[in-house]
């Protein structure tokens, strides 16, 4: 079988790591050919044929996914609904459509992909129902996280990652994982450094990119360290005692999975699906979302072993339980491939 891939961008967490993982599983872990277009190559570590492509020369794009595709048993598309139109400008076989929240849930971009003809839409939970309203036929993945890479490290590791930091060990360290938004809380963050500068028990460590960046450059109260890629995360996951993610809104989080899978505590303030997929077995700490009430938890968090160790705990039942590996979700791609292909 031939699968094509279509992922401009992987670089970054969710939707992309995902596209990434899967890209490199099909490839190392199957017979499938396996040929990939994106503008970040270096990504794909698997044995696949892959090609550099630039929105700055569209025309060629144009031109390499037509060669490239054209039998090709099934192509997917991970991300964002407008490279689902570009490849069908030149494909018109089996198409398969996001990967968890890849493709914009706007109703706009639901009835765009369902106009071009996206034969299965990979969905983040079994309880979004909004593609399935829409007429798509879905398929669930929750996450694919690498447990190779997401993992608790031992003690003497930790306190070596913590030392190259200048991290003494009765420092707690938060952690902050993800673009730099208000949406996802960065301000917060922001905020609850400026709020406990004068302690030093608390130690910020902040890795991402975006909007907001500048504010947390060149600071004294914090560690910036810019925008990390996925595969080298779990060393911050480690070194930190507990990581937040003050967003607004969340559905299962990535960040979240990841932190808990290595051992790590997750505070959240998000409301949606989350609320809904863990209200039972309440993998993270949930908190007010203002910087107050955030850093208030941190410290109760860090201060009450058991609590911490519970929490700990938790996670690892959780996440085993939900079948999160990459060969869980391999499985998953490669049915859906599978049948497409058959059906064609």
């Amino acid at each position: 079988m031939k699968i094509g891939y279509f992922c401009y961008l992987l670089s970054g967490t969710g939707p992309r790591t995902r596209a990434a993982d899967i890209i490199d599983a099909v490839a190392t872990e199957t017979d499938h050919e396996v040929v990939v277009l994106t503008h970040e190559p270096e990504k794909v570590r698997g044995p696949a044929r892959v090609h550099a492509v630039s929105i700055t020369d569209p025309l060629s794009m144009l031109r390499l996914a037509r060669r490239e595709f054209a039998d090709a048993d099934v192509v997917h598309v991970p991300i964002n609904v407008y490279q689902v139109l570009f490849v069908r400008l030149v494909y018109r076989g089996s198409l398969v459509g996001g990967i968890g929240p890849g493709i914009q849930p706007t109703p706009f971009h639901r009835y765009l992909g369902r106009l071009l003809g996206i034969d299965v839409k990979i969905k983040v939970l079994e309880s979004d129902t909004i593609w399935d309203e829409t007429g798509y036929d879905t398929e669930v993945c929750t996450a694919t996280i690498d447990t190779d890479l997401f993992h608790p490290y031992d003690g003497e590791r930790i306190r070596e990652l913590r030392r190259a930091r200048d991290i003494s060990d009765d420092e707690t360290v938060v952690l902050y994982v993800g673009k730099l938004t208000e949406g996802q809380g960065a301000h917060i963050v922001d905020e609850m450094a400026r709020l406990s500068a004068d302690d030093g028990d608390i130690r910020f460590v902040v890795a991402g990119d975006g909007p907001m960046a500048d504010t947390f450059r060149d600071r004294d109260d914090l560690t910036y360290e810019g925008f990390v890629d996925n595969k080298s995360l779990p060393e911050y996951y480690n070194l930190a005692d507990v990581t937040v993610a003050p967003r607004k809104f969340d559905r299962t989080s990535n960040v979240g999975l990841e932190s808990i899978a290595c051992g790590t505590p997750m505070i959240s303030t998000a409301k949606g699906d989350i609320l809904d997929v863990f209200e039972d077995q309440k993998p993270y700490v949930w908190s007010d979302r203002t910087p107050e009430a955030v850093l208030e938890t941190v410290r109760e968090l860090a201060s009450d072993p058991d609590f911490y160790r519970t929490q700990v705990e938790r996670g690892h039942e959780v996440f085993d339980g939900m079948t999160l590996t990459i060969d869980s979700a391999l499985e998953t791609h490669l049915d859906v491939y599978e049948e497409l292909a058959r059906r064609r």
